[in-house]
């Protein structure tokens, strides 16, 4: 945990690729890095670092990667400011999560999915960007997910027959 924490750029964010010659904060690296820290009894280090994902978190409550807002990076993004006790900015990134959440409207197969950018529904990303998302959602941290009372089949969107 030493090495993570000395990886820290200046800003507070931490880099997806260490030792690099310039630290270059990345949302998906901070987002882990928060939650490993806190796991480990780190907690200025990883506050600094929610901080960091706080101030480059997007108007509509979105994170982006590679200059696009998507559910991977808000799917972790949010999970992060969970777990490190930010509730507004994990309350916006879990809305902008919903909006691309596929509602009742949508085809029967892909309800409840996540789609990966505002563009619209990809099933090619969309496995990913779900399984992203959802913890996002649920506001829980890597450190304390559980299979306890898991059920084995997917649930299902309750839609009312219109």
């Amino acid at each position: 945990m030493t090495f993570l924490a000395a990886s820290r750029c200046a800003d507070g964010g931490f880099p997806l690729l260490f030792g690099q010659a310039t630290c270059v904060s990345d949302v998906d690296a901070t987002a882990i890095a928060v939650q490993a820290l806190l796991a480990a009894d780190r907690p200025l280090v990883a506050a600094s670092a929610a901080q960091w994902l706080v101030s480059v978190q997007g108007g509509d409550g979105s994170f982006s990667a590679n200059g696009v807002p998507n559910a991977n990076s808000t799917g972790l993004a949010a999970q992060a400011l969970a777990v490190a006790g930010r509730p507004l900015p994990w309350l916006r990134a879990r809305q902008f999560l919903i909006g691309l959440q596929v509602a009742c409207t949508g085809p029967s197969t892909e309800r409840g999915a996540i789609a990966y950018t505002s563009g619209g529904f990809d099933a090619t990303t969309a496995v990913r960007a779900t399984a992203q998302a959802v913890p996002g959602l649920a506001g829980t941290g890597y450190a304390t997910l559980s299979a306890s009372g898991a059920q084995p089949a997917a649930p299902v969107l309750a839609c009312a027959p219109w």
